[in-house]
């Protein structure tokens, strides 16, 4: 729905005057008594799909054209997974998968090669919504005490921003 605005109408009432209402309403395809109590304002909304015909007739009259939709903004790292086994899991998991996810794959074959290593015992997760590594980084992960688990999930935050930052500033 849009709401017609006084320049809106202003800019129907221009182009009925220039066009004539029965050639608007031939070009637009919609009713002359339609397009009528949009100009006198009876009507004050617009549903979408007249909206969209009525707009590219409408543009050249209106004082200000809308802007063109915007684009998304560029993303960085996969989208939101959804998977039971992901939302089970708990805060710090999540964001230990998230931020995971943000470096280059170099880096994180490297990440739990070294974290295994760490480690005399290292069994994966078996979480089916992971990868083999995801789920070797998450075995560890669960196995580490309270804080290491904290200086863990800290490292790989900051290794996560500075991939983000490296990648923002080849983007921009």
């Amino acid at each position: 729905m849009k709401k017609i605005s006084d320049d809106i109408a202003h800019a129907l009432d221009k182009c009925a005057e220039a066009l004539s209402i029965n050639e608007l309403s031939r070009v637009t395809g919609v009713r002359i008594e339609l397009l009528r109590r949009f100009i006198t304002r009876k009507t004050r909304h617009v549903r979408g799909e007249t909206w969209d015909r009525i707009y590219p007739v409408l543009r050249p009259y209106l004082a200000s054209a809308e802007p063109p939709p915007e684009k998304p903004p560029i993303r960085i790292g996969r989208a939101y997974r959804r998977h039971p086994d992901l939302v089970e899991m708990f805060s710090d998991q999540k964001i230990l998968l998230d931020a995971f996810d943000v470096l280059p794959d170099n880096g994180k074959k490297n990440l739990v090669d070294e974290l295994l290593r760490e480690a005399a015992e290292s069994r994966p997760t078996a979480y089916t919504a992971l990868s083999p590594v995801e789920n070797q980084l998450m075995g560890r992960f669960l196995q580490l005490d309270a804080e290491g688990r904290k200086r863990l999930l800290e490292r790989m935050l900051e290794m996560a921003t500075a991939e983000v930052r490296e990648r923002r500033k080849q983007l921009f």
